[in-house]
């Protein structure tokens, strides 16, 4: 199953960027100021309305718009935008993991990275407390390849009661949260960094927590 259905609407960037920094911020501006008509100009942005004619010249209205921007066809148009396109709209079903990559893939890398920094320095800080409460810390927020477990169940595995695990855990948070270690944190990039080891929200991905 896929998670979302997008749609992909092609448009020439080299002209919409030469138009917004011109200080339009669409193409129905852009037409009304300089009397265009806006059908057959937005297709021209949208590649569906070839800029070349039989002959291979530019069609008056192209012309015109490259005119108005100042531009050439070779700034304006690439080999495959001058012959026009004969769709320019495509739908993809694809998983949320595949929309952020094609919505910021540099973006995405870069949370990856971070999510990868704060793992390696959350992993240095647990091993710093006691070995108990290093493993009752991961198992109630299900760091590493540990699941994520409930009081109750980490209690009964260890023979004690549920207040003296919420006892340590809570004992584990202070430490956790010493100065020396949110400042590190911090430089990593987590903004919200009391909420990485909180119970009452249920720990999904680390770079929750992050930007």
């Amino acid at each position: 199953m896929k998670d979302y259905r997008i749609k992909v609407t092609i448009r020439n960037d080299r002209l919409l960027t030469a138009m917004e920094s011109d200080g339009y911020l669409s193409v129905a501006q852009f037409t009304k100021a300089h009397g265009l008509d806006y059908m057959r100009t937005s297709e021209i942005f949208r590649g569906k309305l070839k800029p070349l004619n039989s002959k291979g010249e530019l069609i008056p209205l192209a012309e015109e718009i490259l005119s108005i921007l100042n531009l050439s066809t070779h700034e304006a148009f690439t080999e495959r935008q001058l012959k026009g396109f004969i769709r320019t709209t495509y739908e993809k079903s694809v998983k949320e993991k595949e929309l952020l990559k094609l919505v910021n893939p540099v973006q995405n890398h870069e949370l990856l990275m971070m999510e990868k920094d704060i793992n390696k320095i959350i992993g240095e800080m647990l091993s710093e407390l006691p070995p108990r409460s290093e493993n009752i810390v991961r198992r109630v927020n299900g760091i590493g390849q540990v699941c994520e477990s409930s009081y109750r169940e980490i209690a009964a595995e260890l023979g004690c009661t549920q207040s003296r695990i919420g006892q340590i855990y809570q004992k584990a948070l202070r430490m956790l949260t010493r100065p020396h270690n949110l400042e590190k944190l911090k430089e990593a990039g987590v903004r919200d960094v009391y909420g990485l080891f909180t119970r009452k929200k249920k720990r999904k991905e680390v770079n929750q927590a992050v930007l």
